[in-house]
């Protein structure tokens, strides 16, 4: 099996769970120990990975590792990456970030590196981003994406991924350290202003990615064109298989510079909060 065919597998496994418009999700509840991070909804996805791949090698990385899963089909030797991001809904509909969300200190990207053993290599990365209900027992927005949508700069993402250091020896004492760790804010593709995407269930994969044909002809909804700082145009295809192919336009729209309003943001100082006392 190919990458995009694991992709597809994963997707159309998602999407045929759709009830009144979302995919309901059952969260255990978060154990708490120690400082050890823990995402229920992470651990959920992952389970439905197995269902959906029950032949393929499903491995979940862990707190603090990118990418978040990583499946293997030793038959063909094909490995795939997903990084999953989400955010809760709030109740006014819209999501709670706007126009960026965290990407914490790795910078995102459609390859990326895992150990296979003692040797190092590189892989593609898909991102399963998911908008949750206000109750957490339901996703309202569904995307899975070619992480190359948000940056294909591979040597940037390496370069981001090893820049984190820490400083010794501080303070009057001598005695703390301080750890100079880089938080990154791209995109955020569940940004309710997006129409493209907002209270759908769509895979976004690139233009020239092969799905079976009738995947391309029926369901292919919109062309998002992704245009880079040298002028290069590349196209991707939002494929939405929960649509009534009869209601569908016969005309597949252009989309141009989708993530504009985040080229306009403006460097501003940062402000210290400080308690007020009344005088």
């Amino acid at each position: 099996m190919n990458t995009i065919g694991i992709v597809d597998i994963v997707y159309k496994h998602f999407t045929s769970q759709i009830k009144d418009g979302i995919i309901p999700c059952k969260l255990r509840t978060k154990r708490v120990v120690g400082t050890v991070q823990d995402d229920p909804f992470d651990t959920w996805v992952c389970d439905n990975m197995k269902k959906a791949l029950p032949s393929l090698e499903i491995v979940h990385s862990g707190s603090l590792t990118t990418p978040d899963i990583v499946v293997r089909d030793r038959r063909s030797n094909t490995i795939v990456g997903f990084e999953i991001k989400k955010l809760i809904q709030q109740k006014n509909g819209y999501d709670s970030r706007g126009l960026t969300m965290d990407y914490n200190s790795c910078l995102p990207c459609g390859t990326t590196l895992i150990k296979k053993g003692n040797e190092t290599i590189t892989v593609p990365c898909f991102y399963i981003f998911a908008l949750l209900n206000n109750a957490s027992d339901g996703i309202v927005t569904l995307i899975i994406m070619d992480g190359d949508f948000l940056n294909y700069d591979f040597n940037l993402h390496k370069k981001a991924k090893f820049a984190n250091t820490t400083e010794y020896n501080h303070g009057p004492y001598g005695e703390g350290s301080v750890r100079h760790r880089r938080m990154y804010t791209y995109p955020n593709p569940l940004n309710y202003k997006l129409k493209c995407f907002h209270e759908r269930k769509v895979l976004v994969v690139k233009k020239q990615d092969v799905l079976s044909l009738d995947i391309l002809a029926s369901f292919t909804t919109e062309y998002v064109v992704r245009e880079d700082v040298y002028g290069n145009n590349f196209y991707y295809r939002i494929i939405d298989e929960s649509i009534n192919i009869s209601n569908k336009k016969t005309q597949i729209e252009e989309i141009h510079d989708i993530f504009a309003e985040c080229k306009t943001r403006k460097e501003k100082p940062r402000t210290v909060a400080l308690p007020n006392l009344t005088d």
